[in-house]
């Protein structure tokens, strides 16, 4: 005994599809909105290499098993979910959410097919249950929407708190320590209210330049929020270990030294290797005594879950097929669901997307394309999913590189350390080398007592001013120091205030002061655990050091490399420029370079 039920709704709204569509497509919140519980995946290959990925949960007494299939959906447009049930009432759902222009704003259509089996399939359609999780799921997208005027409000935040009393106040004095560190920025209490009422989606991978964006605040700030919350015991970090085709995040550890050299993602069936630059990423949670979080899933590689992928559809063994979508300009990945090939594209400001075509392992771009249309053949002979990602999935991550070369990370974590014997390859880090001219003579000059002194304060005067830029000193070396920055204008900003300033450190002195020579590169590096500290080694430190041996006395010697960015090269407009090139030990080729030299302006 069997049949077919249908639920079908219909809204409208004053938005347009495009301000809609970030909750339709927001599955997974819809979800626990809806009550709806969190389930458990397990992914097996079968015998044509195709992921399949079999889930189950606890719905009342009965225990449901399903093969979740892969969602369909086109940003802006349409959602559509399939499952396919193993034994119980049920045998296939289908759910779909589609956005229609009207006027200026929307209609939105919801609908869904199951088919019902056995007497408890004809219980569940006739007591209503299946029409209350359509109206129950409905409501939660109506909910997101209407509350998506609300300034700084997190979707689907609960007026109620979470926590239970007794970590409640635990949080409280928590906070009011936290409120009173410099590095909590004064939002020490919007991190408590998010902690306390955000849904259960939005605390599993918390990412800071995401939740500044949130909170109108300056992005480093809320990263030394967190990494202080961390610090204290509120938050508990997730170094995550991303898929490069899915960026699911298919591993991940709580300390630095236990991330794996290398991962495989069963979604995707391949294995892949750890890079700080574009796949390790920092992301927070709240530790277990504030908020536990359930264990399994919501949805699962939703378009939420994965909003860099614009368009994922399904294209069956030689067919063709044509999919109503809009990209904007930027640059695009062109891939399918299975492992195989893919490529890259830029859509322009006319919105033309390139035809694609699948044989073999390989992805074609054709030469000609469609505005508000992406047309696809799948020449292979199995069934594809095709897909197309915003290779700017990284504007709101955290990455490894970007947080270890921050000072707030080297001041609040320093347990977290690379093991002994791993290296981590940095893409783009700014290092600063200076020295003291003359260093030797000083302590014959002067005795070591008061040479040791004088050399003491102007290791302070140095720290003091590359902290003011967002650098930290790594180590220092006799009397020389290694300082490191990951924006490089930061770093020009640094040299040019030690550069600038330090005639009023020496004002007055009857040790006679100091002399600086200053050295400035930006390139790729090493990172490793040294002394336990976070030190980095490589060419590009070495050049730096090569460069301050360069330098003639109260000048600063900064590489063509940091000239390159327009940010860093505009710090340096209307200074003494001198250009300049050496072959320094070790290199083939010379590096060129420009002498900065002092600032005429009075020193503070």
């Amino acid at each position: 005994m069997k049949s077919l039920y249908r639920y079908h709704q219909e809204r409208h709204f004053a938005a347009p599809p495009e301000a809609i569509w970030p909750f339709v497509a927001d599955t997974a919140r819809v979800n626990e909105l809806a009550g709806s519980p969190a389930y458990q995946v397990e992914e097996r290959i079968d015998a044509q290499g195709r992921v399949r990925r079999l889930a189950s949960a606890k719905v009342g007494p009965v225990r449901v098993k399903w093969e979740e299939g892969f969602s369909e959906w086109q940003e802006n447009r349409r959602i559509m979910q399939t499952r396919d049930f193993i034994g119980g009432p049920f045998r296939r759902f289908q759910a779909g959410t589609e956005l229609y222009p009207e006027g200026t704003g929307s209609r939105l259509v919801f609908t869904s097919e199951i088919e019902c089996v056995g007497l408890l399939g004809l219980l569940a359609r006739l007591s209503g249950q299946i029409t209350r999780e359509g109206n129950r799921r409905l409501t939660a997208i109506e909910k997101l929407i209407a509350e998506s005027d609300v300034p700084n409000h997190i979707p689907g935040a609960s007026t109620s708190e979470a926590a239970r009393p007794a970590a409640r106040r635990r949080l409280v004095a928590l906070i009011d320590g936290l409120e009173g560190d410099l590095a909590s920025h004064g939002l020490a209490s919007k991190l408590a209210e998010f902690l306390l009422h955000a849904p259960v989606v939005a605390l599993r991978f918390i990412r800071p330049l995401a939740m500044a964006r949130i909170w109108n605040a300056a992005p480093l700030d809320c990263v030394e929020l967190f990494l202080a919350a961390q610090n204290r015991g509120i938050l508990a970090m997730g170094w995550d270990l991303l898929c490069p085709r899915c960026r699911g995040a298919k591993s991940s550890v709580r300390h630095l030294h236990e991330l794996p050299e290398g991962a495989h993602c069963a979604s995707c069936n391949i294995d892949y290797g750890r890079d700080f630059t574009r796949n390790v990423e920092l992301t927070f949670h709240p530790e277990p005594w504030l908020r536990p979080l359930p264990k399994g899933e919501l949805c699962l590689l939703g378009p939420a879950t994965t909003p860099h992928v614009r368009f994922q559809g399904e294209v069956a063994a030689g067919m063709s097929r044509s999919f109503a979508l809009a990209l904007s300009a930027g640059r695009y990945r062109f891939r399918t669901v299975e492992a195989g090939g893919e490529a890259e594209a830029d859509i322009g400001g006319d919105g033309i997307i390139p035809e694609v075509t699948a044989a073999g392992s390989d992805i074609r771009l054709g030469a000609s394309g469609h505005k508000g249309e992406f047309v696809v053949h799948n020449s292979t002979g199995r069934l594809l999913f095709f897909v197309i990602e915003d290779r700017n999935w990284a504007k709101d991550a955290l990455t490894g590189e970007i947080v270890t070369a921050m000072p707030a990370f080297r001041r609040l974590c320093p347990e977290q350390l690379l093991r002994p014997g791993d290296e981590v390859e940095i893409g783009r880090v700014a290092i600063v080398f200076t020295d003291l001219q003359g260093s030797t003579k000083l302590y014959d000059k002067l005795g070591d007592a008061t040479a040791y002194h004088l050399v003491r304060e102007h290791f302070a005067f140095l720290s003091e001013r590359v902290a003011r830029h967002n650098g930290f000193i790594v180590k220092t070396v006799g009397d020389a120091v290694m300082a490191a920055f990951k924006d490089p204008a930061d770093a020009v900003r640094a040299v040019l205030a030690i550069q600038d300033e330090v005639a009023g450190f020496n004002r007055g002195r009857n040790d006679g002061g100091i002399v600086l020579k200053l050295g400035l590169h930006l390139g790729a590096c090493i990172a490793v655990t040294a002394g336990d500290v976070l030190d980095y080694f490589g060419s590009a430190v070495n050049t730096a050091s090569r460069l301050e041996h360069q330098c003639r006395g109260g000048e600063a010697i900064i590489s063509a490399a940091v000239l390159a960015d327009a940010e860093a090269r505009g710090v340096l407009s209307g200074r003494n420029l001198t250009e300049d090139s050496a072959t320094l030990r070790g290199l083939d080729e010379p590096v060129r370079f420009v002498r900065v030299g002092a600032s005429e302006a009075p020193s503070p």
